[in-house]
């Protein structure tokens, strides 16, 4: 439900919208009009196309990147493990000698 100041105010809103000379004035159509606008999509289809390749093209790309940076990463996990155990060994070993 609506209070009668919000329809006065809807009222006054429809009135300036109508006293607008533009406002549902379109020119006069006609038969080529409808032809104009199958080539205009068309010509938007085949950028469309031509965006969506790119961007597989991008995919692709990224893609054979993140598996490059996968297995350096799963590289550098491996030798950082063993330099750790490494550490520890070498820890070891000298507390066992009674260095440490």
């Amino acid at each position: 439900m609506i209070t009668k100041e919000e329809a006065v105010a809807f009222e006054k809103q429809l009135q300036d919208i109508n006293k607008d000379p533009n406002y549902n004035d379109y020119p006069e159509r006609g038969p080529n009009d409808l032809e104009s606008r199958i080539e205009d999509l068309l010509r938007i289809n085949v950028e469309h196309h031509n965006l969506n390749a790119e961007l597989r093209k991008e995919i692709n790309f990224l893609q054979g990147k993140i598996d490059h940076y996968q297995i350096m990463t799963d590289q550098l996990k491996k030798e950082n493990r063993d330099l750790r155990d490494m550490g520890k060994d070498f820890i070891e070993e000298h507390r066992n000698k009674g260095n440490i």
